[in-house]
């Protein structure tokens, strides 16, 4: 399955989960404890499942500029 926008490729199913876990992990890994975090874009919700993997995190705020990347990706 691919997830189109305006025309443009914005997920897909091959290859994501690889992508988006070397996205999120090496900066989750950083840091000793992270317990905040701040998604920016990522509409399609793929970072979130990756960063909620993390035990130490408490809060999660993700900023999604397009709210039509949000309504497509509920149906994904």
């Amino acid at each position: 399955r691919v997830l189109y926008l305006d025309n443009v490729v914005q997920s897909r199913l091959l290859g994501e989960t690889a992508y988006h876990e070397s996205l999120v992990h090496p900066a989750m890994f950083s840091h000793q404890n992270p317990r905040r975090v701040a998604i920016i874009g990522g509409g399609e919700g793929a970072a979130l499942r990756e960063v909620l993997k993390h035990r130490t995190v408490e809060m999660v705020t993700m900023l999604e500029i397009d709210e039509a990347m949000v309504n497509a990706s509920r149906s994904f």
